[in-house]
């Protein structure tokens, strides 16, 4: 490395692993800090150091245990290569809240230093695997970067969180470490057991593309269509109503108009839920404030998702028979591209996706922040698939729910 300073990754060569054996190759002096030090990182350093301390070399390092991520038999490593030579150092810092987090491979070789400053850890994985960035700086021992380097070596030599490796550290970290790993594996076992089925997103484009293919879904998207497009024109004509008094005229008005966009007692179902007449007819009986409702969800289709949905939530919960379905749905129709229908088969496709939410499409399920992160999450989706709006990547979204449901699409991890 003749450059002054020289870009490593372990995607060209020479990587960290070849840049740091020649890097301590003939150093006098060699300093390293390291956050983590895994089993195959000290069998790869530990023989490069001996060498050169047999060489009369002084070698310091530092070694981090925060997370309990450094292998015992690692340290046991250098504290076995310390007790064979007296000029090596190695000091171990406590865990706190702050990590100790640095990864410097420093050398001095007469009057040239060169320093490896980055990413890499000294691990099995970030000697040749991992995706590490560092900068290799050719410097000398009293430019700007050279001070800097000895006065932060200097620091870690008086720092009282990092303890000289002897035996009795070694054995009390060993007990703290084979603690922390028993309760780190009934952990993980009990975590991978909770968590949702979910899938590598970067799937949606091959199952939209089998949504594309699939005549029964196409042909669905465009009765979802015309429908929004009649159901849009009669939420407005109720919410309307608001402007004069509630007439027997009004009341059939809504009657009618509400029948048609559930789908009960004949009505033409303009809205997709498919759940809305169970409960929903109950607000038939609620004919002042439904109007007011239907105006309620017209002026706040104007307003960001989070502050129209809190409105709604408040005014429809203390109407018998409105539910989340139901004002999602209205929302949706007046502002497609600002408000996401939430149902239960929007909650069994995010499911499907590996998105937790509530399991049940209720008010007091999801408050206003939720759903507007959902509406964002629903937004992502469709560009993604690159759909105009909300309400047609909740089409696709109900796709991959029965498709899920019916065992045609596998919601597993890649």
């Amino acid at each position: 490395m003749s450059d002054p300073v020289v870009l490593v990754s372990n995607a060209s060569m020479p990587g960290h692993a070849a840049s740091i054996r020649d890097l301590f190759d003939g150093a006098e002096d060699i300093k390293i800090a390291v956050a983590f030090l895994k089993r195959r990182g000290a069998d790869f350093i530990v023989p490069i150091l001996g060498k050169q301390l047999r060489a009369g070399a002084n070698v310091e390092v530092f070694v981090g245990t925060d997370f309990f991520h450094t292998d015992p038999c690692a340290l046991e490593e250098l504290l076995t290569l310390k007790q064979r030579h007296t000029a090596c150092m190695i000091r171990v810092a406590d865990r706190a809240p702050a990590t100790f987090h640095p990864k410097i491979f420093a050398a001095r070789a007469g009057a040239t230093c060169r320093s490896l400053i980055g990413s890499a850890n000294m691990t099995g994985g970030a000697l040749d695997k991992n995706e590490e960035l560092s900068l290799c700086v050719t410097h000398a021992l009293d430019d700007t970067i050279g001070k800097s380097i000895e006065a932060t070596f200097e620091r870690y030599r008086k720092w009282s969180r990092l303890q000289e490796l002897d035996p009795l550290l070694l054995q009390q970290y060993s007990s703290d470490h084979a603690i922390d790993k028993r309760e780190r594996d009934k952990y993980e076992k009990a975590r991978d057991a909770a968590l949702p089925a979910g899938i590598d997103l970067r799937v949606i484009s091959d199952w939209h593309r089998l949504y594309l293919a699939n005549p029964k879904a196409m042909s669905d998207l465009a009765a979802r269509r015309r429908s929004r497009a009649k159901a849009l024109r009669l939420q407005r004509a109720i919410a309307a109503l608001s402007d004069g008094p509630t007439t027997q005229r009004a009341k059939a008005q809504l009657r009618d108009g509400l029948g048609d966009l559930m789908g009960s007692s004949g009505g033409a179902h303009l809205w997709g839920s498919a759940n809305i007449p169970r409960q929903g007819s109950k607000a038939l009986e609620h004919e002042k404030e439904m109007i007011r409702f239907f105006e309620l969800a017209r002026s706040m289709s104007h307003r960001p998702a989070q502050e129209g949905y809190d409105a709604i939530r408040r005014a429809g919960d203390l109407i018998p028979g409105v539910g989340l379905n139901m004002a999602t749905e209205m929302l949706c129709t007046f502002a497609p591209t600002r408000y996401a229908i939430y149902n239960g088969n929007t909650v069994g496709a995010l499911r499907a996706l590996g998105i937790e939410t509530a399991r049940y499409a209720q008010f007091h399920a999801i408050g206003p922040a939720r759903y507007a992160q959902i509406c964002e999450t629903i937004r992502a989706l469709g560009t993604r698939i690159g759909t105009t709006d909300l309400s047609e990547a909740d089409a696709f979204l109900n796709w991959i729910y029965f498709e899920v449901k019916a065992g045609r699409l596998q919601a597993k991890r890649a």
